[in-house]
């Protein structure tokens, strides 16, 4: 099955990883998943594993990281809870295939993607200090990629011109995320696209132009309001755009209907005259 018919949270594997690991002298080096940090003893003996295929990383700072990453070459790796201002050594990974990073205080770029031949899945999530994403550009092979911020603050980005240059993307999430242009027009360029998963920050006038731009992608978030299972505060509906309102369906009717001639007039601007 393609990576990204999957979703995120699957391919990642979160939630479903081994025990950790506090002294790798215990662990038969024919292992092929581990889970370490920064209470592993023994660490160097990682380069010994030669079979390890999924490693997990936990609670390392700068100098941690670089060890680990200088032993190791696994398909699929996930870090989490990291004080890492130089991500360079992720370009080491000739053999990643899945990459998630999760909860880093200290990078403010990322590294160059040029190097990662085999990536084909990346997710980003809570990098706290993060605004540029241009080295995104340098990997043509990207099928999945998920940006998001954390819990409590967003992901905050200069632009999404990046995501313009990722041919092969076929899944896009996008989670409390802020960008100082505020536009979706280079997703637009995305057109093998199947899936787009994004939250609700961002002008009406891009949700409507890029929903003429990619017809064929999935995404809720291209039609004028989302209508909720359950409610919040007898609201069951949201409006689609940044700083709209959260609505009911029944009481609300009237309003609705404007928000949807409102939307479908957008995207008629955009669709080309016959």
């Amino acid at each position: 099955m393609s990576l990204y018919n999957e979703h995120p949270e699957y391919i990642f594997r979160i939630g479903v990883r081994p025990e950790f690991n506090y002294d790798l002298a215990d662990v038969d080096i024919s292992s092929t998943e581990l889970l370490v940090g920064r209470d592993t003893k023994n660490i160097e003996r990682l380069q010994f594993f030669s079979n390890l295929n999924k490693l997990w990383i936990e609670s390392v700072n700068q100098n941690q990281f670089n060890m680990i990453l200088s032993l190791v070459n696994p398909k699929m790796l996930y870090i989490y809870d990291m004080r890492v201002e130089d991500l360079s050594l992720l370009s080491s990974l000739t053999n990643v295939e899945v990459l998630a990073l999760e909860w880093n205080t200290k990078a403010t770029k990322l590294w160059d993607l040029s190097t990662n031949t085999s990536l084909r899945a990346l997710s980003i999530k809570d990098l706290s200090k993060l605004n540029d994403i241009s080295t995104l550009q340098n990997n043509k092979i990207l099928e999945l990629l998920d940006l998001s911020g954390g819990d409590w603050n967003p992901l905050r980005l200069y632009s999404l011109e990046p995501l313009s240059n990722l041919p092969h993307l076929k899944y896009l999430g996008l989670s409390n995320i802020k960008v100082q242009d505020e536009s979706l027009e280079p997703i637009s360029n995305l057109k093998g696209l199947q899936k787009l998963e994004i939250s609700n920050q961002f002008p009406t006038i891009e949700y409507a132009r890029l929903s003429v731009s990619l017809p064929h992608t999935k995404c809720e978030m291209f039609k004028p309001y989302v209508l909720f299972f359950n409610s919040i505060n007898g609201k069951d509906v949201m409006v689609v755009g940044k700083r709209k309102p959260m609505l009911n369906s029944k009481s609300d009717q009237l309003k609705l209907q404007k928000y949807e001639e409102q939307f479908k007039a957008l995207q008629n601007t955009f669709k080309p005259y016959k």
